[in-house]
């Protein structure tokens, strides 16, 4: 099943998968998406997201998205913003790992707990690494 941003769903949902499909151009309003991650600023998140219609898993040119960008820095009100626009939790980042993978080894508990409400704890990056791997070599 083809996603949003080129992504295509895994076969099963302990694993996550990332084909690009073409080419995606970034634009300055993705580029004002992140900023707006970064600065925790969650209206403005979902006004980007509805009004110009952007992808939140869509990948700039080093490989982050909004959505992986939440997970990784504990932007809680960010995520739940993305989440409420219906973004695909199964989609990885440029390094292969999920939103889950990436708030365990940046040891964001909040969004961790909210993701492991739509996610199965033990499903994998793209090599082979749970969550708790992850969690786990943080320390």
């Amino acid at each position: 099943m083809t996603l949003p941003g080129g992504y295509r769903a895994g076969p099963d949902q302990k694993k996550t998968t990332r084909v690009k499909e073409e080419s995606q151009d970034w634009s300055k309003s993705d580029e004002r998406l992140l900023q707006a991650v970064e600065q925790n600023e969650p209206d403005k998140v979902s006004a980007l997201i509805v009004k110009k219609g952007l992808c939140p898993t869509k990948l700039d040119a080093e490989g982050k998205s909004a959505f992986h960008l939440c997970a990784s820095r504990g932007r809680l009100d960010c995520l739940e913003a993305i989440i409420a626009q219906g973004a695909d939790f199964n989609v990885t980042d440029g390094a292969g790992f999920s939103a889950l993978h990436l708030a365990a080894k940046n040891s964001q508990s909040e969004c961790l707990k909210r993701l492991l409400q739509r996610l199965a704890v033990d499903c994998t990056d793209s090599i082979g690494r749970t969550a708790l791997h992850h969690a786990g070599s943080t320390q």
